[in-house]
């Protein structure tokens, strides 16, 4: 790759990517209430489009492997052959940024894709990617077909994609393949799979020309036996444009840590490692693409060393599987087909990546329960601080991976807090539950130095009626 910042971001661009959208929002992912919105606008679909969830959850069959059906689709014009009759799905649609931006827009682009389809299928794992450029827009639905047999554990299973890129990397660099893929391994390893040989990837990728193929197939091979991973073999989306995702699915003997609806007022609330991190990628990018924002940002108080250092912190975490994680849930959930236990069992979990401490308003929701908040431990607060004061990031919070929420009793969660501190994380007690029966924030300390968008926090912490 040149040294050049501009010549890399027009390279990426030449590619069909979007190397600097991601800047302020810390990820190419639609906004979820957004999407939600769009969602609700949307009548008489035979395709069921959950509001956006984390995962998906299937029963797994004794002896019973996931058989995962694919198809691609021109998002404006999609032709549809011949439909495949399975009653669930994942997803990816990746939509041109203008359009997810308003709720009504994208209601009208998904339910004009909707209708072309008569079988009825359910979707719940769903995320919606942005792009810039109207070709590199398509809909991907990777049916996976339920079997008969004995229940012997759960299957979660989810999709993902590089929502963070490495522009300092070229644009087939290992890095990218190696971000998409952590992105699922994290979520699963946060639900309790902790065994990674019983987990299975479905690449999802895409590139212009079939040298650059070639070379993501082999960085997908390199992350897989580097990890001793499972992967089917999958041809590329050829749509042309540069892409990188996956689906993915894990086994688990346990019961998984999602009672949201178990959740009791009086429980605590844990992260598992301060919020923030993802907000050094976008300045350090700022930084390399003007040397004026580079004196800017030292002048306030934030040297390029310490924002080098604290994005390669924030890129080694998005690129590197931590598996104790999962290990370490499935030794607080039940056992498969046994009852939970509330004095010895996380009660639910709950991912924040880059909405940072707008996870905790999605918690609320899933547990109906108002959550008040006293601590807002921020990594590198200094550079949080200054990406919020000069809204160059919209939310500071946004969080590198090993940031998750746990809900459950004092007791538990200090066992917990016991075992991820000796893998390296630093949990803390950031709240706790205080009412049941209406979702709502409380936070006690100032968040309005991490979001700049004031609007969006105003809603977050707007009391529940």
């Amino acid at each position: 790759m040149s040294n050049n910042f501009w010549e890399n971001v027009e390279q990426y661009r030449k590619l069909g990517a979007d190397p600097l959208r991601w800047l302020s929002s810390c990820s190419l992912e639609a906004d979820s209430n957004i999407v939600k919105s769009a969602l609700a606008e949307i009548k008489r679909s035979t395709i069921k489009l959950a509001s956006p969830f984390w995962f998906d959850s299937y029963f797994h069959i004794e002896g019973k492997e996931p058989e995962l059906t694919r198809r691609v689709y021109d998002l404006a014009s999609p032709v549809v052959d011949k439909e495949v009759e399975v009653k669930r799905a994942l997803a990816i649609l990746r939509v041109h940024s203008a359009t997810a931006e308003s709720p009504q827009a994208l209601a009208e682009t998904l339910g004009k894709f909707f209708s072309v389809f008569r079988a009825k299928v359910a979707v719940t794992s769903a995320p919606v990617a942005t792009t810039e450029h109207p070709g590199a827009q398509f809909a991907l639905l990777d049916y996976i077909e339920l079997r008969r047999g004995n229940k012997d554990g759960y299957m979660p299973a989810l999709s993902s994609f590089e929502q963070v890129a490495d522009i300092t990397k070229a644009p087939d660099d290992e890095v990218h393949v190696r971000i998409a893929l952590t992105d699922a391994v994290e979520r699963l390893n946060l639900l309790g799979c902790g065994n990674s040989a019983l987990f299975k990837f479905f690449p999802i990728y895409d590139a212009p020309d079939e040298g650059m193929l070639d070379r993501i197939r082999t960085n997908l091979d390199a992350f897989m036996s580097r990890y001793n991973l499972v992967m089917e073999d999958y041809s590329s989306l050829k749509r042309g444009r540069l892409f990188y995702g996956t689906s993915a699915v894990a086994i688990t003997n346990k019961e998984l840590p999602t009672r949201y609806e178990q959740i009791e007022e009086g429980m605590e609330v844990m992260i598992t490692n301060k919020f923030g991190g993802l907000a050094a990628v976008s300045l350090h990018a700022l930084a390399l693409s003007d040397p004026a924002n580079a004196l800017k940002f030292e002048q306030a108080g934030v040297s390029m060393p310490d924002l080098t250092a604290a994005r390669d912190e924030a890129l080694k975490s998005l690129s590197e599987p931590h598996f104790a994680l999962g290990k370490i849930i499935s030794k607080y959930c039940p056992d498969f087909g046994q009852g939970y236990d509330k004095s010895a069992h996380i009660t639910a979990v709950y991912p924040v990546g880059a909405k940072g401490l707008f996870a905790l308003g999605a918690l609320a929701e899933l547990a109906n329960a108002h959550i008040a908040v006293n601590e807002l431990p921020v990594r590198h607060e200094e550079v949080a601080r200054l990406a919020t004061k000069e809204s160059l990031v919209e939310n500071s919070t946004a969080s590198q991976h090993g940031c998750h929420i746990l809900v459950g009793t004092k007791d538990v969660l200090n066992l917990a807090a016991e075992d991820l501190r000796q893998h390296h994380f630093a949990p803390e007690r950031i709240g706790f539950v205080a009412k049941k029966g209406a979702p709502s924030i409380a936070i006690e300390k100032d968040a309005s130095m991490y979001v700049a968008q004031k609007a969006k926090l105003a809603r977050l912490l707007k009391p529940a009626s």
